[in-house]
């Protein structure tokens, strides 16, 4: 497959139910300084650069993943949290929030996060639980979540943005 062509967000040759029409990145693929040189904030390159951070092997077996990211949402640093059950509460991911967004918020920074896990590409009850804590939690620091997403074998899916309270009125 070469670079920039329509694929599925997954960089692997599975074919599954549901398909997302993105442009496929690889390591390859990188800006010479990588994930540093992205505007994470870039729906595209964002759910790229879960999919790259999150590998298939964390999704199997279930994990959270984040990238840490400076003031100007160009990532630094990957975490992954692995070997996360099935059905977990996402107290873990808390956890590891609360240790990491205050440093976050001192540097005015950003953070990227996603839950890999099995099964079909579509946010199930528990992945909606996970994305709001994981909003609360950052508003709470206040740190700029730049998205939460979902990564399986069939590729990587983005959470809508929380509402802002003008829209809900």
């Amino acid at each position: 497959m070469r670079p920039g062509s329509l694929e599925p967000v997954g960089n692997s040759a599975r074919t599954g139910s549901i398909r997302a029409s993105m442009m496929v990145m690889s390591f390859k693929d990188l800006p010479q300084g990588g994930a540093r040189d992205l505007d994470l904030s870039d729906h595209t390159y964002a759910a790229d650069v879960i999919d790259l951070i999150t590998l298939e092997e964390d999704r199997a077996l279930g994990c959270f993943s984040a990238m840490l990211c400076d003031s100007e949402d160009h990532g630094v640093q990957p975490l992954c949290l692995k070997c996360v059950e099935p059905g977990a509460s996402p107290d873990e991911m808390v956890d590891l929030l609360e240790l990491v967004l205050p440093l976050l918020a001192q540097s005015r920074g950003s953070i990227l996060l996603a839950r890999g896990r099995v099964g079909a590409l579509r946010p199930t009850d528990d992945d909606r639980h996970w994305h709001q804590r994981a909003i609360e939690v950052c508003r709470a620091h206040g740190v700029k979540l730049l998205g939460f997403h979902i990564a399986t074998h069939d590729g990587v899916l983005r959470l809508p943005e929380p509402l802002a309270a003008s829209d809900v009125a």
